[in-house]
């Protein structure tokens, strides 16, 4: 599948969607997701309905979907299909039978059908869903997409996101993708380093570079389907932007020296960096303008100042500083003001990124020679350690703020994995090949 065709999705949906009922009796508290004791839900996910053969697999396969999201959240129970009493059909035919959902044990119940249909040279997926509470036997929420059948995992993964929201009151973030770095061993010894964005569940995987050359540190923009990153293709490291849609990219300026660690402003319409140019060879952060390219310096300090990420109002950045010494992280308002410490614990402090939600900021510690991932308030309280490993880096966030991926080097492999803020359900994320510096995409609807 295209990039240009995936990231075509969104305009597709928005022009086909069709809602039947709006969230009338979300359980929101049923499950406390900041509790890392909490039991999971028990949840039945029920084999969407299909009149035809091809009609039924892709039911299944969408509900696959669904089941893989709903279970890597570790909210969710799914049921084994084999208990169920209910047949699809029956449930087509009158609808569910409460009583013989509670006795399997499934306190919310999620039904479908799927219909294809050909639209002129199109062949187009109608799918519809209702998910119920059993206890209360009340509909919580059903909507209808009609949609090129080709989108038939991206129509999975929003379901699963109504889900998400119908249950805990919160965002989603399954309809989402995931950038990262493509490791490749090659006979000669070398790694090629490849450009590539998957979905978040690990499925429809793509390279945009061919490896030819090193390229580092890609951050998703929050308003656009474009991809900013570090490439050493002119043969010195250079900012790329990366437009998905068109696969068009451009240079976003050439520097001397060091240009690293971009990183997008919440608008979208400024990115903020590492450069070392044009005093002594010492690491400042920059802010560009992306219409203009009109660079301000933001840091003057003799330390290194790198990493910078913004607050997701824009008002304030939090960046990595050797200015007290040893790497620590630091946070001043967005003009370059305000200077302030963050972190005083033992150990260095690397690549922090602050959540979406603004209440906590990512981080990587060192310390005893381990590297583990972490989080802070904004304030410098409430530190917390959520991994430990040899070496466990580049944190990013989901669009919810609930979730964290980072890269994990275990012997000569580096793999992704995620994490909730509990702590808990730490879990591998599947990838071709070996896997670093991943960035979390906004939602894609």
């Amino acid at each position: 599948m295209k990039i240009m065709d995936y990231m075509m999705r969104k305009a597709l949906l928005l022009l086909t969607l069709l809602v039947l009922a709006l969230p009338a009796h979300a359980l929101k508290i049923r499950i406390d997701i900041n509790d890392p004791n909490r039991e999971p839900l028990p949840t039945a996910v029920v084999p969407f309905y299909g009149e035809t053969a091809q009609a039924a697999q892709l039911g299944e396969q969408i509900r696959e979907v669904i089941v893989g999201d709903l279970t890597n959240s570790a909210i969710f129970n799914v049921v084994d299909k084999k208990a169920y009493l209910q047949s699809a059909e029956a449930m087509k035919k009158g609808g569910p039978i409460f009583h013989e959902w509670r006795l399997v044990n499934a306190d919310v119940l999620l039904t479908g059908q799927v219909e294809l249909v050909q639209d002129g040279l199109l062949k187009k997926l109608r799918v519809s869903f209702e998910l119920f509470d059993t206890q209360r036997e009340k509909r919580l929420v059903g909507w209808r997409y009609k949609v090129d059948a080709r989108y038939w995992r991206f129509v999975g993964h929003l379901i699963s996101d109504l889900i998400y929201n119908a249950i805990t009151g919160e965002e989603g973030y399954f309809a989402t993708r995931i950038v990262y770095i493509g490791e490749e061993p090659t006979p000669n010894g070398h790694v090629k380093k490849k450009l590539c964005v998957m979905d978040q569940d690990g499925a429809s995987s793509q390279c945009l570079t061919r490896g030819d050359h090193l390229v580092l540190t890609p951050r998703f923009s929050p308003t656009e389907q474009k991809i900013i990153y570090m490439s050493y293709a002119s043969g010195r490291p250079r900012l790329y932007l990366h437009d998905l849609p068109t696969g068009q990219q451009q240079i976003l300026g050439d520097f001397e020296g060091l240009n690293s660690s971009p990183r997008f402003a919440p608008s979208g319409k400024k990115v903020v960096m590492t450069l070392t140019k044009g005093h002594a060879g010492n690491p400042e952060i920059y802010e560009m303008d992306l219409a203009t390219k009109k660079l301000k310096r933001l840091t003057f300090h003799r330390g290194i100042d790198t990493s910078p990420s913004f607050s997701p109002d824009g008002k304030w950045i939090v960046f990595n500083s050797t200015r007290g010494g040893k790497p620590n992280l630091y946070i001043m308002d967005r003009a370059g003001n305000k200077v302030r410490r963050l972190t005083f614990g033992k150990g260095s402090f690397f690549a922090p990124e602050w959540s979406p939600r603004g209440d906590l900021i990512a981080f990587v510690k060192q310390h005893n020679g381990r590297f583990s991932i972490g989080v802070i308030d904004p304030d410098g309280t409430e530190e917390r350690q959520l991994t430990e490993s040899y070496l466990d880096e580049s944190p990013t966030w989901s669009p919810n703020g609930r979730v964290i991926i980072f890269a994990r080097q275990m012997g000569d492999s580096t793999r992704l994995y995620s994490v909730d803020l509990t702590g808990y359900n730490l879990r591998q994320v599947k990838t071709p090949t070996d896997a670093s510096d991943p960035a979390w995409s906004p939602l894609l609807r």
